[in-house]
């Protein structure tokens, strides 16, 4: 057992840590706020975690290949406003949620075939769609905001259905990535494409099905996120929170250099970072310096992967 908690130890370090930053944060915050350990308001928490940690799964497949995807916000919040825009005109709800994911596949589908087909630079393609999916969420939503929907939307996508999304579709996802032979596929080409494509991978097809479960899973996320606001607007998808996502990625030990990282320690890694985004609003701090934080953040633990690869390849040299 010694010799299993040990190796378990060894190949988790990241999430252990993680585990007690998440501990740590909690045990201040219910000393400092009232009432904060409640199960009211850990399950407004985990609701608002959600689409963060959505989003930041879908961004690990990218991430593993060595790519990169900065438009889930504002493919998110794009694919809501069309979404909403039609559910408003003919009251159907639902094939207008069923426009919200389909939207959201076919931005990556777009995302996928310029990286893949046409070799386009994923930054930026990825770029190019923010400010593309950007522009059609404020023409079709317009300057005053779409009508509301009916409360039914809001009450069948309540906090407790948007927490089982949170566990299962991180899950399934994880189990993809982790457990089939298209997940290992992602890993292949994270670590060498080239390789990968000698042997038999197809890459392109491969690249192309991780930009579209990126979108895909911006979509899950603009459901939940429509279902809290009860409508739709372009500045759902805000710029600040493409840096949420990459930093609950590479907290959660997905490395930017490919070819290392789960899902699972990546939505952890997005509890730790809207812990923290919610510790900063209570206590006043300004945006700009949570924006500052959560930057040294990211760069704090890019240098501890850094330093960890160049010591393995040290010892295997």
């Amino acid at each position: 057992m010694p010799v299993k908690l040990k190796t378990f130890t060894q190949n988790n370090k990241q999430l252990l840590g993680m585990f007690l930053a998440i501990a740590i944060l909690f045990i201040i915050l219910s000393f400092t706020v009232k009432d904060f350990m409640t199960f009211i308001n850990m399950t407004n928490l985990l609701a608002q975690v959600a689409p963060i940690a959505i989003m930041t799964s879908g961004v690990t497949f990218v991430l593993i290949t060595r790519g990169i995807d900065i438009s889930s916000p504002a493919v998110m919040a794009a694919s809501s406003v069309l979404g909403v825009f039609f559910m408003t005109s003919t009251g159907n709800l639902i094939i207008g949620t069923i426009i919200i994911l389909t939207a959201g596949v076919l931005f990556g589908l777009i995302n996928g075939a310029a990286i893949a087909k046409l070799k386009m630079v994923p930054l930026v393609v990825t770029l190019s769609m923010m400010t593309i999916a950007t522009g059609l969420a404020t023409a079709v939503g317009g300057g005053t905001g779409l009508p509301t929907l009916p409360p039914v939307y809001a009450a069948f996508f309540n906090k407790y259905t948007v927490i089982v999304m949170l566990f299962v579709i991180p899950a399934i996802l994880d189990f993809i990535l982790k457990g089939t032979a298209f997940g290992r596929k992602v890993y292949y080409i994270g670590n060498n494409q080239n390789t990968a494509r000698i042997s038999g991978i197809n890459t392109d097809k491969v690249i192309m099905s991780v930009y579209i479960i990126s979108s895909l899973c911006a979509g899950i996320a603009g459901i939940i996120n429509v279902a809290s606001v009860s409508t739709a607007r372009a500045a759902m998808g805000t710029q600040s929170q493409i840096l949420d996502i990459i930093s609950a990625a590479v907290i959660g030990g997905v490395s930017v250099n490919g070819g290392k990282g789960r899902v699972r320690d990546a939505c952890f890694g997005a509890l730790l970072i809207v812990g923290v985004n919610n510790v900063m609003n209570m206590i006043g701090v300004s945006d700009y310096y949570t924006t500052l934080i959560k930057g040294s953040i990211i760069i704090f633990a890019m240098g501890i992967t850094s330093f960890r690869d160049y010591n393995a390849s040290r010892r295997l040299a």
